[in-house]
């Protein structure tokens, strides 16, 4: 095994090992959102009482959940495309455009951290907190540049990916 089959053989190691990670966080969002709202349900049913933070409680979960999992799905490259272009394409030009989209979505990335870091100082600052929790806004904010960060790493492996793709049908290899 060369240095560059390692390399890649521990940085897929770490993908995975995070990928996991994040899908038990996400898997316990869930289980806490469900196990709120039914617990809910049934005290409203049987007691007549609502339980006042599970609304709020449970949306907060659910944005957390949301960001998480477009992390989850820019890793697996589940988020919709279009490639009908890439496909009429030559090899070089296509791998060319593949690399100028991943140029692009990690500028965007940038962006919407800036924006997500903003929001949730401002909200910090502000001392704006939740109704039925008194939990800052901030921390229900924090999954924005959060969620974008790691976007951004992904971007940047599957960027340093797609040069090397291109670079490899330059030379005339696959």
């Amino acid at each position: 095994m060369t240095l560059t089959q390692e390399k890649r053989s521990v940085i897929q190691t770490i993908r995975r090992s995070f990928e996991f990670t994040l899908n038990i966080l996400i898997g316990l969002l869930l289980a806490g959102m469900v196990i709120i709202v039914f617990s809910n349900v049934i005290s409203r049913y049987f007691l007549n009482a609502a339980i006042a933070w599970s609304d709020e409680v449970s949306r907060f979960m659910l944005i957390w959940l949301v960001f998480l999992g477009a992390v989850i799905a820019y890793m697996r490259n589940d988020h919709l495309g279009l490639d009908i272009l890439l496909k009429y394409l030559p090899p070089l030009a296509s791998r060319l455009l593949v690399v100028l989209a991943d140029l692009l979505v990690l500028f965007i990335l940038v962006v919407m951290t800036q924006g997500g870091l903003n929001m949730t100082m401002d909200s910090f600052a502000s001392g704006w907190v939740s109704a039925a929790v008194s939990m800052p806004y901030g921390f229900v904010y924090m999954v924005a540049p959060i969620s974008t960060i790691l976007m951004f790493l992904e971007g940047l492996l599957k960027l340093a990916s797609d040069m090397g793709a291109a670079v490899r049908i330059k030379k005339g290899g696959k």
